[in-house]
């Protein structure tokens, strides 16, 4: 999604989404660290409404992608498109099954010498550095296509990619 975005959008007009993401992700790890974890856990349901809940708005992200940029759009759809929002990022992170799951994992792995703060800290710390990194490699690797790919045929073919490649996740998501 991100490469997407630095594709159509450039990675300045990504930044929000990036921000979100990490915000988001890192509030995902927080409460799975206090424990929210095992309310996912008691209740089986929620995992698959997320799946469901995920799974739709991936696909309705993958039809933004693919119509991303397009020529020929009617008057209503032009220019509406824009890159993903610090609150719409932020948001899909709870409904991501593989966060939660990676959120859970990650409180279910610390260290029991340390107190729950501390965990907290180190958590959030480990978290919001390796979500920094991959959302900038992301971004920044979709800028660098999109200055190959200026044409707009060629654009349209990459977004056309993009949104199958993401519409592929779906099955890996709920399995």
């Amino acid at each position: 999604m991100l490469t997407a975005s630095g594709i159509n959008f450039g990675y300045r007009r990504t930044i929000p989404h990036m921000l979100g993401i990490l915000c988001g992700f890192n509030v995902l790890i927080i409460m799975g660290t206090l424990g929210v974890g095992s309310l996912y856990e008691s209740l089986p349901q929620i995992e698959v409404v997320l799946k469901i809940l995920g799974s739709l708005y991936l696909v309705y992200l993958s039809y933004k992608i693919f119509n991303a940029g397009r020529v020929g759009l009617n008057e209503q759809t032009k220019g509406s498109e824009r890159p993903m929002t610090f609150f719409e990022a932020f948001l899909f992170q709870f409904v991501n099954p593989k966060g939660v799951v990676f959120a859970m994992a990650a409180a279910s792995v610390l260290p029991t010498e340390f107190s729950l703060s501390e965990s907290i800290i180190m958590v959030s710390i480990c978290s919001f550095i390796s979500s920094i990194i991959s959302t900038n490699v992301w971004a920044i690797f979709g800028t660098l296509i999109a200055e190959l790919f200026r044409d707009q045929r060629k654009r349209q073919i990459v977004n056309t990619i993009l949104a199958f490649l993401l519409l592929a996740t779906i099955p890996m998501m709920v399995l």
